[in-house]
């Protein structure tokens, strides 16, 4: 038995995915949009876990392309994807192939905010407003002193989200939206045929259910709570999440999930895994944030894994294959999730963790050192799940929200000290030049610089990380060094290996 798996720009979960197919008995086949590297790296990958794949034309897979690879493949059972903007075409693989999946007409709505919001509002299940920016009553509302939250209609990751108080911080959204994608931009199919819209904002306290529906009814439902949440102008951050609930009652937290039951109802979210996102009122009143027609990131399926001993994914698949989805059983411990995200637009070079913090159940750290975050949506630094106990949750959750785990460590860049210029230096060359003092230690590399034990021992003498486009391309390679380097003073040049030889000759000749 197959199983068709669709990933965005050769996502680094797909690994995962590939590895939880097999295991419940189904050989993928895996379809990645174009990667910003030509998919490259996601051949290489693939190779490595011997998965058949392939890359489509596009940043966006078309209804074509998954058509004619849904009747090449031979043995397919069904159709997955763990990425928003891929829902309606997994639907609609689906429907070809006879799996139970919610309407690809559904998910469409579902994943249009505006449409949802309307559609949730026509059958009384929402009392929010929502508005095109173009609306001409809404910088009035504003004006007079009405909040809004802005989003793009199709939109993930926070992208140019925002809380706005003044016409000015509508402006600065609209204004980052309308710039685009930045280069190799994951995001760059949310770019394209779309809108920023204006959303009534709600105060009360977050919460998400994790659903998965077999049949048009919940076969299970988990709970979280956003501990920490950051409302700000260019972006909304999730820090915190504690499992089970501690910010509602039991009480609210059945009509929520009353409320959630009725919204999916509406929107004809027949069968699949679902993240619904909620804010409770003071009085109790539940509304519905968004609804993601897929289960959650960001150490949701760790955490569930952690409580109950089961796979959310799993289940998903289950529902894709016919089959019964076992009862939820009992919770085991509970958890606290911290997310890390850097603040600054500025180069990493890595994250200090907190020493007198509690030792976490997992740690995952994700940024990838010379990255640059990319303003006005979630960059994920690192991930941080610890257990709990059932008795004492909530105050182990109070005892961590307030200290932070991560710390990020930024790139100094040029001091006006002479430049030591490290051109694909091996372990041995960048420990030495690391103790020569009086320089700025600038590395120039092709491949992404990965966190190791022996990264770690240099991390702290490194002024600037400048990765090349490829050395066998010397032109764009030596303009990317001399452009980094700013007309600084170049005390030297140290070039361990022959890939380097010709490059270092004409940054040399470019320099004197």
């Amino acid at each position: 038995m197959r199983a068709l798996l669709l990933v965005r720009r050769g996502a680094a979960l797909t690994r995962s995915h590939v590895h939880t197919l097999r295991s419940k008995g189904f050989e993928p086949y895996v379809v990645s949009s174009l990667p910003s590297d030509g998919g490259r790296q996601f051949r290489l990958l693939c190779e490595q876990i011997e998965v058949e794949h392939s890359v489509t034309a596009g940043v966006s897979i078309t209804h074509d392309e998954v058509a004619a690879v849904v009747r090449a493949v031979d043995g397919l059972v069904f159709c997955l994807t763990q990425a928003d903007s891929l829902r309606p075409l997994m639907a609609e693989a689906n429907r070809l192939l006879g799996a139970p999946d919610a309407p690809p007409a559904a998910l469409d709505g579902t994943l249009d905010k505006h449409r949802m919001r309307k559609t949730l509002c026509a059958n009384g299940l929402s009392n929010l407003d929502s508005l095109p920016i173009t609306d001409p009553t809404l910088r009035q509302r504003i004006e007079a002193g009405e909040r809004f939250v802005v989003k793009p209609r199709r939109g993930v990751g926070s992208l140019c989200v925002g809380l706005v108080r003044t016409w000015a911080d509508v402006e600065a959204l609209r204004a980052a939206f309308a710039e685009g994608p930045a280069d190799a931009d994951m995001m760059a199919e949310y770019f394209a045929d779309n809108e920023l819209i204006a959303e009534s904002f709600i105060d009360g306290r977050e919460i998400s259910l994790e659903i998965i529906r077999q049949d048009g009814a919940e076969r299970l439902v988990v709970d979280h709570d956003k501990t920490l949440i950051e409302f700000g102008v260019d972006t909304v951050l999730e820090r915190g999440m504690a499992s089970p609930a501690t910010i509602v009652t039991d009480d609210e937290l059945a009509r929520a999930k009353a409320v959630a039951r009725r919204a999916m109802d509406a929107l004809g979210l027949t069968d699949g895994g679902y993240h619904v996102e909620m804010r409770v009122t003071a009085d109790g009143v539940a509304e519905i944030v968004e609804i993601n027609p897929r289960v959650g990131g960001g150490m949701v399926f760790e955490s569930i894994h952690l409580q109950y001993d089961r796979s959310i994914t799993e289940d998903w698949i289950d529902v894709l294959s016919r089959r019964a989805v076992a009862p939820l059983g009992e919770r085991r411990c509970g958890s606290y999730t911290q997310l890390a995200f850097p603040r600054e637009q500025r180069q990493l070079l890595g994250v200090d963790r907190n020493p007198r913090m509690p030792e976490p159940e997992i740690y995952d750290e994700l940024i990838v050192p010379g990255e640059v975050p990319i303003a006005h949506r979630e960059y994920f630094g690192a991930l941080v799940l610890w257990r709990t106990e059932l008795a004492t949750h909530r105050e182990e959750v109070a005892a961590l929200v307030p200290v932070e785990y991560c710390t990020f460590v930024y790139s100094p860049g040029l001091s006006g000290r002479p430049v030591l210029l490290l051109l694909e230096p091996d372990w041995d060359v960048l420990l030495a030049a690391v103790a020569v003092e009086g320089v700025d230690v600038v590395v120039c590399h092709q491949d992404p610089v990965y966190v190791t034990p022996e990264y770690d021992d240099v991390r702290d003498g490194l002024a600037l990380l400048v990765r090349v486009p490829g050395w066998s391309t010397v032109d764009a390679a030596v303009d990317t060094v001399l452009e980094a380097l700013a007309g600084a003073e170049v005390a030297d040049i140290r070039a361990p290996h022959d890939v380097t030889r010709e490059a270092e000759a004409r940054i040399r000749k470019a320099l004197s």
